[in-house]
Order: C-alpha cells, then sequence, then structure tokens
C-alpha cells in the first residue's frame, strides 16, 4: 500500500461502529482506546485505504502539552502507517502551539513501547487502573455532599495543592506548578455538578471528589488533613455512591509512587493493568524526523 493513497478525516458518526470493530481487534491495546472513542469520539480522526478504515488516530487540540495516540489495524502494521500518521499529528499539534505531545502504551506490549521511544517518546509516569467489585460499605456518617458553585475556590485550591505535592513525592512530574483556577474550570465544573461531591468538616471543605460514571476520577483532601482518616472515609461514601446509581464495580488509578494505593488496597480495590504514559518534547523530537511522511492532512 502507498502512503499517499490513504485519506485522513474526521471520524464520522456512521463509521463509529466501523471504528469500535476495528479496535475490538487487539485485545492489548484497542480496549483503552474503545473506552475514550465510546465517551468521545469527536477526538478521533479516520484513516482509510479507498473506503476501508485502516487506522485511527486520538488527538487532543492544541495546547502547550497535548496527547495523541493511534491504532492500526493489525493486518496493515510494519509497513508505515502509525509512524506516518503519528508525524503528521505532532506537525499540527505543534503549528497550533504544543511544546509536548504524550502517549501511552499498555505495561507489558513491549512492541508498543518499542515503537513509542523509536518515534522520540521518553518515560514519564506509569499509573494503575484498579477496580473494587465487592459490596456496598456499611453506612456510616459522612459529612458529604454533591458541589455547589459556591465550592468553587476552596474546592480548587484544595484539588489543585493536593496533586501538586503528590506529583512532587512521586517525582516523575518536574514541571509540575498548583494550577490557577479560572472562569474555564468553574463553568466546566458547574456544567457537570452532578458528578462532583465535597466533603465537609466544622462547615469548611476539606475534600473533593470528581466521579464519572463508575469511576473515582480524583480525589483529593486538603494537606494539612491528610492522614486523619478523611480520605478512606470520603472514598467509601464515593464507592458507595456509585452503588446507589446502579454499578456494580467501581474503578480509578493512582500513579505509581503515591501512596493513596495502600488506602486502595485496604478499600478491596484490585489492579487490573497498568498504562505506561511517554512524554516527547523538542529536546528529543530529531528522532522521530526519519522515516515516511504521510500527505494527508489531519483537520
Amino acid at each position: 500500500m502507498k502512503l499517499s493513497d490513504i485519506r485522513c478525516e474526521r471520524l464520522s458518526k456512521q463509521d463509529s461502529l466501523a471504528a469500535a470493530k476495528l479496535l475490538s481487534l487487539d485485545a492489548d491495546t484497542g480496549p483503552d482506546l474503545l473506552k475514550v472513542l465510546e465517551e468521545e469520539p469527536e477526538l478521533f480522526i479516520a484513516a482509510y485505504a479507498e473506503e476501508t478504515l485502516i487506522a485511527l488516530v486520538q488527538m487532543e487540540a492544541p495546547a502547550p502539552q497535548s496527547y495523541l495516540n493511534v491504532f492500526v489495524a493489525p493486518q496493515h502494521r510494519r509497513q508505515g502507517i502509525g509512524r506516518a500518521l503519528i508525524q503528521a499529528a505532532e506537525t499540527q499539534l505543534q503549528a497550533g502551539g504544543t511544546r509536548k505531545v504524550s502517549t501511552s502504551v499498555r505495561s507489558g506490549v513491549s512492541s508498543s513501547l518499542a515503537f513509542a521511544r523509536s518515534l522520540g517518546y521518553a518515560p514519564y509516569y506509569s499509573l494503575i487502573y484498579m477496580e473494587r467489585t465487592g459490596s456496598a460499605f456499611p453506612q456510616e456518617t459522612a459529612s458529604a455532599r454533591l458541589y455547589r458553585d459556591e465550592d468553587f475556590v476552596d474546592a480548587h485550591s484544595l484539588y489543585a495543592t493536593a496533586f501538586h505535592e503528590m506529583r512532587v513525592r512521586v517525582g516523575c512530574f518536574p514541571d509540575s506548578v498548583v494550577a490557577e483556577p479560572n472562569e474555564g474550570r468553574r463553568n466546566a465544573w458547574a456544567a457537570d455538578a452532578h458528578e462532583r461531591l465535597v466533603y465537609e468538616l466544622d462547615g469548611e471543605v476539606v475534600a473533593y471528589s470528581h466521579i464519572h460514571r463508575n469511576e473515582i476520577s480524583s480525589v483529593s483532601v486538603r494537606s494539612d488533613l491528610q492522614g486523619r482518616g478523611i480520605g478512606r472515609t470520603f472514598v467509601k461514601y464515593l464507592c458507595n455512591e456509585i452503588y446507589r446509581r446502579g454499578y456494580t464495580s467501581v474503578t480509578l488509578s493512582c500513579v505509581v509512587g503515591n501512596e493513596a494505593i495502600h488506602l486502595y488496597n485496604s478499600l478491596g480495590f484490585q489492579e487490573t493493568h497498568r498504562m505506561e504514559y511517554m512524554i516527547k518534547s523538542p529536546d528529543n523530537s530529531e528522532h522521530s524526523r526519519s522515516g515516511p511522511s504521510l500527505p494527508a492532512s489531519l483537520q
């Protein structure tokens, strides 16, 4: 197949089923992209040979740091297609102002890891994905409630500070800073306030969490109150809330090196898999300059 014969365009709704079938062909790398496809199909670009879908590109909008991932149909691998798609996507992101590009591979998939390294991506951090399938926790007193807009300043402050301090402790995030609040984030939190919860102590917001479907996407406790059992009580409450919403399991992820893993283990969460996140900056971009290019625009 000639790379010049490949055409790229935004994934259309009518091709979403074909995209899902394509991802189901690979048990190692397909499930992670399939989850994104179900929730955010607008992030995908489809690559076609004539009228056949042969590859998918997951790509965020240009930002100082953006994420991308590529999936090529098994029968079309080792032909330079994946490399060309990644290079084309990187070019578009960099033109939009992206300075660093990240991607991810499942731990244990050595071929994917080697491929990313060959393109100049270096290890960044690892995530442990966990799941709890047990019954609900015995009901106990927990001063938790749904998030309200007036909670934004306090909730965002403790969330941003706690996660920055965790990243510093882990040591994989040398550029970490305490994220500043802004109106865009405040509006985003307000838009899905039913998926955000806070924990109060003496009338003050001391913990915050975001849940999405059956996933605890984030949970943080005010730094000066950590180690007092608030996190344990809050996570148990969050699990019970997810069960109340009709789900039979709870999932979450934890950065390797984060001591919160001990809490999750003690509450019955078990590891399902790990993801290796990798990053590429202008300092190592020269590694991807060799190899074929794809004369098709990613729009």
